[in-house]
């Protein structure tokens, strides 16, 4: 668990920031733009739109550069705009509670009775779960949405022969890179999601291991991250709350008496 406060509060110094540069990985091609990836991108960003705010509980495992970490989480987001983490104990009380609310970050170490706060939108969590994923990709993420606030443009379809498609996504400014998306042809279920780096380098991969539905919205059972080297995230989700009841407070906190 002291790892967990070094990657907390070092989260507090940024607010965002550029990864370092991964494992190489092939970039999705510049390809034309074709009205099959665009209907197809269309029905994605649709997926879980009415999904507005959600709460969850599950247990994590991180393996990063300080080792294997595991914990149990609770979880709260509004949007892809709003997170609430609180990593539990032994005990099964808080040992730290971490908040976005999108104007400033918060983080209470419970155990040290310590508070960090600083300004910023959509932190990246890289200090925390040693992988380069925002605030609002998480959130969509676990929502079992595909992370596309960044604007970005449906290049191609590729891969129906192998009983799947493969949507190749093109970012269009200098923030953004390519994503792949790879999709179940049969079921329709997103499979895999690949992110890119401005460089063409593998950010991470996110695999939805396992998709359960709860009162109709298909959402993760078991979500996996990895940046195709070293650093992974598992998930399993246990209990799933869609369109929770959420307020603003809930997305802020405060320096503890």
């Amino acid at each position: 668990m002291k790892h967990f406060v070094l990657f907390l509060i070092s989260l507090t110094l940024i607010a965002t920031g550029c990864s370092t540069l991964k494992q190489r990985a092939e970039g999705p091609l510049a390809l034309s733009s074709s009205p099959e990836a665009e209907a197809l991108f269309s029905r994605l960003q649709s997926r879980n739109s009415s999904l507005r705010s959600f709460k969850g509980t599950g247990r994590m495992r991180i393996k990063g550069t300080s080792g294997i970490q595991q914990a149990r989480l609770m979880w709260a987001g509004y949007q892809n705009e709003k997170l609430r983490l609180e990593i539990m104990g032994a005990t099964g009380q808080p040992v730290f509670s971490f908040a976005n609310d999108g104007e400033r970050i918060y983080l209470i170490s419970h155990t040290e009775n310590q508070f960090y706060s600083k300004r910023g939108s959509n932190a990246n969590l890289e200090k925390l779960i040693s992988l380069p994923i925002t605030v609002s990709a998480c959130l969509d993420l676990l929502a079992g949405r595909i992370p596309a606030k960044a604007p970005l443009l449906p290049m191609a379809v590729q891969g129906e022969e192998k009983g799947e498609q493969i949507l190749i996504l093109k970012g269009l400014d200098r923030k953004t890179g390519d994503k792949k998306i790879f999709i179940d042809a049969s079921s329709g279920d997103i499979r895999q999601i690949e992110v890119f780096d401005t460089d063409g380098n593998l950010a991470y991969r996110a695999e939805f291991v396992h998709m359960r539905t709860v009162s109709g919205f298909k959402v993760p059972g078991e979500l996996r991250i990895s940046d195709g080297n070293q650093a992974s995230l598992q998930l399993v989700v246990e209990r799933f709350w869609p369109n929770a009841p959420v307020s603003e407070r809930l997305f802020v906190l405060t320096k503890p008496h």
